[in-house]
């Protein structure tokens, strides 16, 4: 890189990157790192983890060099090997303090070996975009270059056209899918989450899904002109299965209209507390429920509202959520509120005892999205209503505790319901997610789950489903516990994570036989289950104990589907500006 400054001062590299909430200290990539002025060497010192300081004579020119590894198969950071380029200038663009504000560009020197990559990038210029020929790209400042994450490689594009803006599918990986196919569904998906807010944001000229298909993975991040997502090449569709939308494309589908909403709710809007962000440690908020959570219900719901997938599918997707939250002990010790506060140092770091610690502010804030739906709807509004108020304060001037709830005070002049809905989110309790449903058409009912895999659908036992209260992986030396939840039959017998149970009364535990053994017993019954622990054999007494009923089980009262899964778009309220 090459800047001229007037003055001595600092280089620095974020710590994390917006819309992951986890120092990552990308700076430890860095392996050397040098300086020049005048082809002479320049004096670089580091005083922290990402920050150095350089010093010279006033209006120098000054070239900076450095080597940085790039292996990581995530969207959050960087990623390169002889097929694919995957850069996120969050995690290798060094800000120049004090020059922030200042135009930057990006320019990609390609090796002869790979001369014939294309690229693709939400930044300026645009003009010959579709080719995916530019090298070199223009920022009008350092925050919005660290916000436009790069795809090279050999990639494919397909386009559609939305309220006028183009809108590109960039697929990079090895896969075989009809991408022709992803553009049509995914367009009026998209629309939908525009019908949300009443209008794209003025400034958005070209969106960019730069998708990236591997063998195992999973994930998306948000930008103010594109999403970086990641997702196994089996979940894009079939060419061979042109009408079927199987699980995997489902989630995959679902997974872009989640990023896509956060062209207006993150990118744009967020908590006050964000504004602007400071990219060198943690900036703490208890809103991230609003955010992540609300996004997450509007995700799966655009997709059953435009007829990509039917209302039974999006139930099952639904009743797999409530189960989720229902059966996770951390529902009842975890606020919302809470988690989203901690959010950098329980909910990105978790380990073997988050079930019962840490509650997901997506899964249930996208609950109690859906609960706040249904009393609005019985009071004459819908969610959209208050999105797009939300919308036009928030993306200006950023949220507030006190203004989330004036403004819901302010759509239904109803106390009582702000009163509840600041419980939903402040105390760890559970939701009237079956009086709401109810409210919308769909009546919840809970039954024993079979394993802990049991997510969801009508099943029926001869026998009562028995409960291990313990997660695990099957290995060849046994059944290794990799979680085990508080106030179960596990945790009361002493079984702990990284135990390998080899037996439970005297029969060999596996996958296949665990609950065959345990139903072969009464309720009640004492068991030895044999298990190592650190290398040492110990004998503890398990007690079976019946599944208690966690598992959602979702029904359409009547016929047909409810209203609340139509299409809806409230003119009432004036378009996004």
């Amino acid at each position: 890189m090459q800047f001229n400054s007037q003055q001595d001062g600092l280089l620095r590299l974020p710590a994390w990157i917006p819309g992951s909430y986890m120092v990552r200290d990308f700076a430890k990539h860095i392996i050397t790192i040098n300086a020049q002025s005048e082809a002479q060497p320049l004096t670089l010192t580091q005083i922290d983890k990402q920050t150095w300081q350089y010093q010279h004579q006033a209006n120098q020119q000054i070239k900076l060099s450095y080597d940085l590894y790039a292996f990581d198969l995530s969207v959050r950071a960087n990623y390169l090997s002889s097929e694919i380029l995957v850069l996120n200038p969050a995690a290798s663009c060094l800000e120049v303090v004090g020059l922030s504000e200042t135009e930057q560009q990006l320019v990609i020197e390609l090796p002869p070996q790979v001369a014939n990559w294309r690229m693709a990038c939400a930044l300026h210029p645009f003009a010959a975009a579709p080719e995916l020929t530019i090298s070199k790209f223009t920022a009008k400042n350092y925050l919005q270059l660290i916000d436009s994450p790069l795809l090279a490689g050999a990639l494919e594009l397909v386009c559609f056209e939305l309220s006028g803006i183009p809108h590109h599918l960039v697929f990079a990986g090895a896969y075989q899918a009809d991408l022709a196919r992803i553009a049509a569904d995914l367009a009026p998906i998209c629309q939908q989450q525009i019908d949300v807010f009443g209008g794209l944001p003025a400034e958005v000229e070209q969106y960019w899904f730069l998708n990236w298909a591997v063998d195992k993975g999973y994930g998306g991040l948000e930008h103010q002109h594109s999403t970086l997502l990641m997702m196994n090449k089996f979940d894009l569709p079939n060419p061979q299965l042109p009408s079927v939308v199987t699980e995997e494309y489902q989630n995959y589908l679902a997974l872009c209209s989640h990023e896509y909403f956060h062209l207006w709710w993150v990118t744009r809007a967020k908590p006050a507390e964000l504004i602007p962000y400071q990219l060198d440690a943690e900036q703490y908020s208890n809103q991230l429920w609003l955010y992540e959570g609300f996004t997450s219900y509007f995700d799966d719901l655009s997709l059953v509202r435009c007829g990509k997938i039917s209302a039974s599918q999006y139930l099952q997707t639904l009743s797999q959520t409530i189960t989720r939250v229902v059966r996770s002990p951390s529902n009842l010790v975890q606020s919302l509120s809470d988690s989203s506060f901690t959010a950098w140092t329980k909910f990105y770091k978790q380990d073997e005892n988050a079930q019962n610690a840490v509650v997901s502010y997506y899964a249930k804030g996208s609950l109690v999205a859906l609960c706040l739906d249904a009393a609005l709807r019985s009071r004459g509004f819908v969610l959209q209503d208050l999105m797009r108020l939300f919308y036009r304060e928030f993306s200006t001037i950023g949220s507030t505790e006190e203004r989330i709830y004036a403004l819901l005070l302010e759509l239904t002049h109803d106390q009582t319901l702000v009163d509840e809905f600041k419980k939903w989110v402040n105390s760890p309790q559970q939701l009237p997610i079956a009086q709401s449903l109810s409210a919308l058409g769909v009546q919840l009912q809970l039954r024993a789950p079979s394993s802990t895999s049991d997510l969801s659908g009508e099943k029926s036992f001869d026998l009562p489903p028995r409960d291990l209260g313990f997660s695990y992986e099957q290995k060849p030396e046994g059944l290794v516990v990799i979680s085990v939840r508080h106030h179960s039959p596990a945790q009361q017998a002493g079984i702990a994570n990284q135990d390998i149970i080899v037996a439970i009364d005297g029969f060999k535990a596996s996958e296949n036989n665990i609950q065959q053994v345990l139903n072969r017993y009464p309720l009640g019954t004492k068991l030895p289950v044999h298990l190592f622990r650190q290398q040492r054999l110990l004998v503890l007494d398990f007690i079976v104990t019946a599944a208690t009923e966690t598992t959602a089980v979702l029904a359409i009262d009547g016929e047909t589907p409810p209203s609340w899964l139509a299409v809806h778009s409230n003119q009432n309220l004036e378009q996004v500006n």
